[in-house]
């Protein structure tokens, strides 16, 4: 890489060979990216997903029970009740296996699955146990009967009974020994690529190659049906946090406090509670005592004042409601706003009386004795109120502490001590990856498998059958609804599909290799795209790291659709309990025990958002925490979030937050590492190890690595909560500069000698610690905005621009390009890597699978064809092969089968026996109907040949005679393309039929109209193609490939375009690469001075010759290689005309598209042009005769179009009006006909009358 900088200041001066350079920061940003790669957080969650939460979710519905009641005796025994029971057990998931038609089985590998088209899926076992007991009912013997049992007997001679369970001879079993107790297969989950269940997760490069896939394929999607599926990370609200909102005015409350309540394993039930302060004015409801507070609670239609659910909770006394809402007994202000609550609530003293009140207000209470009402409400609040903080008995407490709680926050707000919350905190909204989306989609399967099994269950009981336990199993429900949903992209139950979310799995991108990892790491807002609200789309303080500022799309998606930044990574969730144990060894108080008057300043501690305790020492709780999570005792993705000014401390282990790795700053001296107070706890020793690490053969025990520094407790994970907690530094060199001058050293600022060097952020006075340190600020871009060069000096627009066209550029998508059969791909000839280069571009591997080329650029006018972006190229280097692109299109057909015995075959059809044959030609098939490599064809050719068996009852509309016994199924090649046959494969899918893959390839030439952009969001097409010999020169006899309008930078400012073309001149002078990485310390005056001492113009101008006249140029021209990258969109596939053709059945108009060989519309506005003219004659006949010019007879009487016109004999006549004579023929467009028609369906007559008919209407 160039070195620009002249050495750091401080190791001259204090000769700390220990201090961390950017260069050890990139080692560091090495081994993150060696270790996890850039599609983990879609692994990880997959794998976390079928090692834990699909036994998880099976264990939920593993209990399956039938009684029957007054079952037949047995052995001469009454039996009161029969039990059946079911126990779903472990389950298993082997790697993927494909079973073939033939009964064979055989490991199954991504390659084969994308080839015929097959799941790739595993098969899951689950172990099922069966048990049947029976209730007999036995008499009781005489020296265990009761006193009253005794006179009872004594009395009547009659035995008294009871009722016993015992064990019954299982009739489940099978007889079979092999079979029982054998794990019964329930179905087949599709499999994510490269996760541990994939055969490719342990396969090294050179293995991967011989499996037919490419090493630079990242996985993290899944294959169905022989198509690549991405599932997209929906964004959601995090569920369990209390929110405070201030309602827009007027409104009948002033404040609302919301809590989204769920239990912790993304469960079924979701319970909303919402609290509502009553504005001052507003007398309705409980505004005769002030402004009281209401909430809601589910099944309960009206809103209840709080004093009413705290009595219902147990907490009887006012006195104790004020304690659990107002910790300081002297607040006096907040305790005047509860007077009107409490005073409210004044009639109702009890608890069963609270209970009862709610009971009468719930939703199907009406008719219910009061016992009833009164459980019922109990229900309601044990199981349904904030169901996250419990659903068993006895937790009426802490729900009324965590409503005080609620209540607190909400006044707090009111009484303007607290800013409300923020709807758009990154902090407070979670990722759905893979995980969390398949399991709710797992959960739904489950319950239908089991429901299966319980009917099926009863079905033999009532039949008296024996019950099978594989017979009872229906494997289809799991294979065919997780399949469904990958497949359309419809996540939920097929049967419930207008519901469902669409959207959630996508086909992989494959253009280009940047395409496919962005694609991997998109995330999606479900909401409407046609909200009006601004502020879900705007970026927001808390994205910073997280998510890329840059790279989203254009339009109707703008900032719903975003792109995770590098090195973001996303919880998977992990248990709390140890976390609870740990604390209340460190002398945590539980919720129950606690006193507010006691201890009114004691911090509270809530586990993902439920209130489980006190703490007295916040400070050392916290810090040992924090040690513990360091040290690796906690998991590291567990947050800890001290809110010192609200008393709390939040503790989240929950799946889907999003989190991001800093350096920890040292917080204390440390003799025994020798580390100072200030420094960062990274060494210069661990980055040795971590360059040691590349030279170790894989699997060593010595491997340091990522992980080792996250065990030393170098690196600490934050999401955008804790982020808040923390003081975070830009560089270590900026945390260096902080430490020496606290110790009290002077540093010299050394802007001096480069007067256009970076500005630094001057340090902040009141900043008296920091805590972490950024790794590298370039890890704040994403995917694609990390290969623009220079993204720090465009103005922002541009690297959307770029992220969004980078995504459409043309190279290599990976290196197995050529054994794939993709519907559609474009391979460059001769991709490049750019000179100017990022250093993160090393992990997105696009050294090794560019996608562009360097071209010598020229900024210029020149002969007036590269005005308003278009660009001017050099056709002898289109010519040598510059910018020249090979396309590749898949054709794929199968042999169906129609009915049971019949199905269709491969072959070559003939004009005797087949019906319906294609315009194109049948002559390049071979016999077997296939055609063969090499062979050039053109539009229309046939390259299937396929015939589908007649029926012989058909009658085909009249065209069919005896010979016909076929009818042509054959596949011909699009209408505009033409090319060469590529490779053709013929195999068997899933169902042992003959599937056939032809791929067809062609060159595609730059040509005038093709688009071409750099890397700044400077797109331009080819305005005219010159030889080299007319195109300008430089005295040195170099020509530009490209020349560009110099109108396309003022305005647009890519500054970086400029600075790009003047680092990759040097780089070629020098001939290494140019560090284009942002935020770092290159400026334009140190490439102008390398630049210099190369001997040319130290800004990049250079005298130029004109091509056709030889003469000198009077302006300089700035002049040099840039990057640039051919997009998709070339001339020959949009090019369209049409004279005639197709129309619409129904309207008789032109059809649409150039596919179909269509119209070209003309519009509203079009229509409104021509009237403007007064061009009356053109506008009818594009509106009318080039359109759907139809004539049609009227009756000048009733003015409708009943006429019947028999033309052969010219006799026309309208039957109701009894009218053979008067009688008019008018030209009318198709459409209107049928509009006239249409309103005729509803009862409106439209009459249509001539001049001839003297008609007057009024």
């Amino acid at each position: 890489m160039a070195d620009y900088d002249e050495g750091y200041e401080y190791e001259e001066e204090y000769g700390d060979e220990n201090n961390i350079t950017p260069e050890d920061c990139w080692t560091v940003i090495s081994s993150y990216f060696d270790t996890k790669g850039l599609v983990s957080q879609q692994i990880d969650s997959f794998n976390d997903f079928q090692e834990t939460t699909i036994q998880e979710l099976i264990d939920e519905y593993s209990h399956l029970s039938l009684d029957e009641n007054n079952p037949p005796p047995e052995n001469g025994r009454e039996i009161a009740v029969k039990r059946y029971e079911i126990k779903l057990g472990g389950i298993t998931i082997s790697r993927p296996v494909i079973h073939e038609s033939d009964s064979t089985s055989a490991p199954l590998l991504p390659y084969e699955c994308r080839d015929r088209n097959l799941t790739y899926a595993s098969p899951i076992y689950v172990k099922m146990d069966t048990k049947i007991t029976a209730c007999i009912e036995e008499p009781i013997p005489l020296h265990e009967m009761d006193a009253q049992q005794q006179d009872e007997y004594a009395r009547t001679g009659q035995e008294p009974t009871r009722l016993v369970w015992e064990e019954a001879p299982n009739t489940m079993q099978s007889t079979d020994p092999s079979k029982d107790n054998a794990a019964v297969f329930i179905g087949k989950l599709p499999v994510m690529i490269k996760s541990k269940a994939c055969h490719l997760s342990r396969e090294t490069e050179d293995d991967l190659f011989l499996l037919n896939e490419c090493p630079y394929d990242q996985g993290g999607y899944f294959i169905i049906n022989g198509s690549e599926k991405v599932l997209i990370a929906q964004e959601r609200s995090a569920a369990n946090i209390v929110q405070v909102f201030k309602k827009a005015q007027p409104s009948p409350f002033s404040y609302t406090a919301e809590i989204r309540s769920a239990l912790e394993k993304g469960s079924r039930l979701i319970s909303s509670l919402m609290l509502k302060l009553y504005s001052k004015g507003d007398s309705s409801r409980g505004g005769a005592y002030g402004q009281t507070i209401h909430t809601t609670l589910p099944y309960v239609k009206s809103d209840l004042p709080i004093a009413i659910v705290f009595r219902a909770l147990g907490v009887v006394s006012d006195e104790e409601i004020l304690n659990h809402i107002c910790y300081d007994r002297n607040d006096s202000v907040m305790l005047e706003m509860l007077r009107p609550c409490i005073e409210e609530a004044f009639c109702i003293q009890d608890r069963e009386v609270a209970l009862d009140y709610i009971g009468k207000r719930g939703n199907q209470t009406t008719g219910m004795t009061r016992d009833r009402r009164v459980r019922a409400a109990r229900d309601i609040l044990q199981k349904e109120m904030l169901p996250h903080i419990s659903q068993g008995e006895g937790c009426e407490t802490r729900k009324a502490f965590f409503l005080g709680y609620m209540v607190h926050k909400l006044l707090q707000c009111a009484l303007g001590r607290r800013d409300t919350d923020d709807r758009d905190h990154f902090g407070k909204k979670r990722l759905d990856l893979a995980g969390p989306l398949l399991a709710k989609l797992f959960r739904n399967i489950v319950r239908r498998l089991t429901q299966e099994i319980t009917m099926h269950l009863k079905r033999c009981v009532e039949q008296n059958k024996l019950f099978q336990i594989h017979m009872a199993v229906k494997p289809q429900i799991v294979t065919n609804g997780l399949k469904y949903s990958l497949a359309t992209g419809n996540w939920g139950d097929q049967k419930k599909a207008m519901s469902s979310t669409a959207g959630v799995s996508q086909v992989l991108n494959r253009y280009t290799f940047a395409s496919t990892l962005s694609h991997l790491r998109r995330t999606n807002t479900p909401v409407g795209r046609d909200g009006k609200l601004a502020k879900p789309r705007q970026l927001h303080n808390t994205h910073w790291g997280l998510v890329c500022p840059a790279e989203t799309p254009e339009g109707q998606a703008c900032g719903l659709v975003k792109n995770l930044s590098l090195m973001c990574s996303i919880s998977v969730g992990t248990s709390t309990e140890p976390i609870i144990d740990y604390m209340i060894t460190r002398n945590m108080e539980v919720l129950e025990e606690y006193d507010a008057a006691r201890y009114p300043n004691a911090t509270k501690i809530f586990l993902n958002g439920s209130w489980i305790g006190v703490h007295q020492d916040p400070k050392s709780l916290v810090r040992d925490v924090q040690q513990l999570r360091r040290t690796n005792q906690i998991p590291a993705e567990v947050s800890l979030i001290r809110d010192i000014r609200d008393r709390e401390f939040k503790i989240f282990s929950d799946a889907g937050r999003v989190m991001r790795p800093l350096f920890v700053v040292e917080q204390e001296d440390d003799p025994d590492r020798g580390v100072e107070k200030g420094t960062l706890v990274l060494t210069k020793d661990m980055v040795r190890r971590l360059e040691m690490d590349q030279t170790l053969p894989p699997g060593s025990d010595e491997f340091f690595g990522w992980q080792g520094l996250v065990n030393e407790g170098v690196i600490e994970y934050l999401d955008a909560e804790e982020e808040e907690t923390a003081m975070i530094c830009m560089t270590p060199e900026d945390l260096e500069t902080f430490r020496l001058t606290k110790s009290g050293y002077e540093v010299q600022a050394d802007n001096g000698d480069e007067p256009n060097k970076r500005v630094k952020t001057r340090m902040n006075p009141t900043t008296h610690t920091y805590t972490h340190c950024e790794i590298h600020p370039s890890m704040l871009l994403g995917i694609c905005a990390s290969i623009i060069p220079f993204p720090d000096h465009n103005q922002s627009p541009r690297n959307t621009y770029q992220s969004a066209m980078g995504k459409q550029a043309m190279g290599f998508f990976l290196t197995n390009y050529s054994r794939r059969m993709d519907t559609m791909a474009n391979i460059l000839y001769y991709p490049q890597k750019p000179l100017g280069t990022t250093r993160s571009m090393e992990f997105l591997k696009f050294r090794e699978l560019p996608a562009g080329q360097n071209a010598i650029v020229a900024i210029a006018c020149y002969s007036g064809y590269n005005q308003e972006d278009s660009v001017i190229m050099n056709q002898s280097s289109i010519d040598r092969g510059l910018f020249r692109s090979l396309f590749f299109r898949s054709y794929s057909d199968c042999e169906k089968r129609i009915g049971i015995n019949t199905i269709e075959t491969f072959e070559k059809p003939f004009r005797a026996d087949t019906l319906r044959l294609k315009q194109g030609t049948y002559d390049k098939l071979d016999d077997d109907g296939i055609i063969a490599p090499g062979i050039r064809v053109s539009g229309e050719d046939i390259i299937i040949g396929k015939t589908s068996p007649i029926n012989p009852e058909n009658e085909e509309m009249g065209q069919r005679t005896k010979v016909h016994v076929k009818r042509d199924a054959s596949t011909p090649l699009r209408s505009t393309e033409s090319g060469i046959i590529d490779s053709v494969v013929v195999t068997t899918n899933a169902d042992g039929l003959r599937y056939v893959k032809v791929r067809v390839r062609t060159t595609k030439i730059p040509q005038i109209g093709d688009k071409f952009a750099s890397r700044h969001g400077q797109k331009g097409t080819i305005g005219v193609t010159y030889r080299q010999e007319d195109m300008p020169f430089t005295r040195e006899g170099i020509t530009p490939d490209i020349i560009i309008n110099p109108h396309a930078i003022p305005s647009r400012m890519t500054i970086a375009h400029l600075i790009e073309c003047l680092l990759s001149k040097v780089a070629t002078l020098k001939g290494m690469e140019g560090d284009a990485t942002p935020f770092t310390d290159v400026t334009v005056d140190s490439v102008s001075n390398l630049l210099r001492d190369h001997g040319y113009q130290s800004r990049g101008f250079e005298i130029m010759y004109h091509g056709h006249t030889g003469r000198k140029l009077r302006s300089q021209i700035f002049f040099g290689p840039t990057y640039y990258q051919r997009l998709r969109h070339m001339v020959d596939d949009k090019i369209h005309a049409r004279a005639r053709g197709p129309v619409q059945i129904m309207t008789r108009q032109p059809v649409e598209g150039r596919a179909r060989d269509g119209g070209l519309r003309f519009g509203e506005m079009e229509r409104d042009c021509m009237i403007a003219h007064g061009a009356a004659a053109f506008l009818k006949e594009r509106l009318f005769e080039v359109s759907d010019a139809f004539r049609v007879h009227i009756c000048e009487i009733c003015g409708l179009m009943t006429p019947v016109a028999q033309l052969t004999k010219q006799t026309f006549e309208c039957r109701p009006c009894r009218n053979k004579t008067r009688i008019a023929q008018i030209h009318i467009p198709y459409a209107a006909k049928l509009l006239f028609q249409e309103l005729q369906a509803m009862n409106i007559a439209s009459r249509m009358f001539t001049d001839r008919s003297g008609v007057s209407i009024r």
